[in-house]
C-alpha cells in the first residue's frame, strides 16, 4: 500500500515540474510611441493668403514639414468667422483644401501612426484667405489664453486677470484696440447686452465674486474694422 501511495505522489511532483518547465514566459511589448508634432510651413501664421498660383479655384496649399514615425496627417481648419471645423486627412504634405474666401482661418496639423492610436499635434496658424479686390482686412479674433474656457481659478483681492492674444493680418498687432464683454449671464454676453471694457493691452481685471461662474467675449478692433472671440466661461473658487 505504500508503495502504491509513494507511486502516486512521484507521479504528481513530475507532473508538477513538467507543468513549470512547460510555462513560457511573455516578455512585454514596448509601446509605441506617438510620432513627432509637425512644423508648419504654409500658409504663414498671421498671413494674408492669396489663392492662384499653382492651385485654381479657391484651393489652399497647406505644407509642414513631415516628422519621424507618422504614417499619415489630418488638418483642423477652423473658419474664425463660425467657429466651425473641418478635417481633412493626407498622406504626407502638402495637402490642398477648397475654402470660402473673404474669411479668417485657424489651422493645425495633427501626426497620426499606423503603430498607435497616439498622436500629436501641431502649433495652431491663423490666416486671411483674401477675396478678389479685398484690399483691407479686419483683425483676427482674439485667442483667449486664460482663464480657458471651463477653468476655475482663484481670485487675487477679489479680481481675475482676463487674458487673451489679438492679431491683425494689416499691421500685426500694433494698431488694434478691445473691447472685453463679461458677465454671469452667457446670452447677455452673446449679444452684448452688457457695458463693454475698453483696453489698449491684452489683459483686463475684473471684479469676481467667490463660486460665481462668469462668462467673457473679446471684441478685436483696428481702424476700419472689427471681429469678435469665442465666448468663454469659468468659475471662481
Amino acid at each position: 500500500m505504500r508503495q502504491y501511495i509513494a507511486i502516486i505522489v512521484v507521479g504528481f511532483y513530475l507532473m508538477a515540474c513538467s507543468a513549470k518547465e512547460a510555462e513560457v514566459v511573455v516578455t512585454p511589448a514596448v509601446p509605441e510611441k506617438a510620432p513627432e508634432a509637425a512644423e508648419l510651413s504654409k500658409p504663414a501664421n498671421n498671413s494674408v493668403c492669396l489663392v492662384g498660383g499653382n492651385t485654381s479655384a479657391n484651393e489652399v496649399q497647406f505644407t509642414w514639414v513631415p516628422v519621424a514615425g507618422a504614417s499619415s496627417y489630418e488638418i483642423k481648419i477652423t473658419n474664425l468667422k463660425t467657429n466651425t471645423t473641418e478635417t481633412k486627412s493626407f498622406p504626407t504634405s502638402p495637402g490642398t483644401v477648397t475654402l470660402v474666401t473673404g474669411l479668417p482661418y485657424e489651422w493645425q496639423v495633427i501626426s497620426k501612426s499606423s503603430k498607435t492610436t497616439l498622436t500629436s499635434s501641431s502649433a495652431k496658424w491663423k490666416f486671411y484667405l483674401t477675396g478678389a479686390g479685398e484690399v483691407s482686412y479686419a483683425p483676427f479674433p482674439a485667442s483667449l489664453t486664460f482663464p480657458a474656457s471651463g477653468q476655475q481659478v482663484s481670485a487675487s483681492a477679489g479680481q481675475v486677470k482676463l487674458a487673451w492674444a489679438g492679431s491683425d493680418p494689416d499691421s500685426g498687432n500694433s494698431f488694434l484696440t478691445y473691447e472685453v464683454f463679461v458677465d454671469t449671464d452667457v446670452a447677455k454676453v452673446r449679444i452684448r447686452e452688457v457695458a463693454p471694457i475698453k483696453s489698449k493691452t491684452e489683459s483686463v481685471s475684473i471684479p469676481v465674486k467667490s463660486g460665481g461662474t462668469y462668462y467673457w467675449m473679446v471684441k478685436t478692433m483696428d481702424e476700419s474694422s472689427a471681429s469678435y472671440s469665442q465666448v468663454f466661461g469659468f468659475r471662481v473658487n
